[in-house]
């Protein structure tokens, strides 16, 4: 089987840099299965750049919910 790795995988750390977070963030998101999409190699975890992407790209929000939680607790 061959696979054809087009970009270098990034390590966890490097993985929280980019992505502003702390490193404890990053790996309770991966516990938790919130975090973005990973790779483990053997004891190692990667991330690939594109990966980091997606999860940023859907982490896009128009507002926070808070109207939603008042409007409801007030209807019900």
């Amino acid at each position: 089987m061959t696979t054809n790795v087009r970009e270098p995988l990034i390590t966890e750390g490097e993985a929280a840099s980019i992505l502003r977070v702390s490193l404890t963030s990053l790996r309770r998101w991966r516990r938790q299965g919130s975090g973005p999409m990973y790779r483990k190699l053997g004891r190692a975890v990667r991330y690939r750049p594109e990966d980091l992407a997606d999860f940023v790209g859907s982490a896009l929000r128009r507002e926070t919910g808070w109207r939603q939680r008042q409007c409801g607790a007030t209807a019900a």
